[in-house]
């Protein structure tokens, strides 16, 4: 039994994987990033640049987060 598949609906998947999964990865890159430059600042005494080093570790994982969660969640309602 074969399901019949508009190719719309199979450019749509293509091009959403492809910008969430580049989206996922920058994110948590910069979720990376963020963490070795605070510790390095923080090394180096500079407090500030370390807190906020820090800071774009933490917005950039709740992205990440975000980005996760809303897609656990697109896959678990679709029926």
């Amino acid at each position: 039994m074969l399901a019949t598949v508009k190719a719309g609906d199979i450019l749509e998947v293509v091009w959403v994987s492809l910008l969430a999964g580049i989206f996922v990865t920058f994110a948590y890159s910069y979720v990376v990033l963020g963490m070795g430059k605070s510790t390095q600042a923080a090394r180096d005494g500079r407090g500030s640049a370390a807190a906020a080093w820090a800071g774009l570790a933490v917005i950039a994982f709740a992205a990440f987060a975000a980005a996760v969660v809303y897609g656990v969640h697109i896959l678990l309602s679709k029926g």
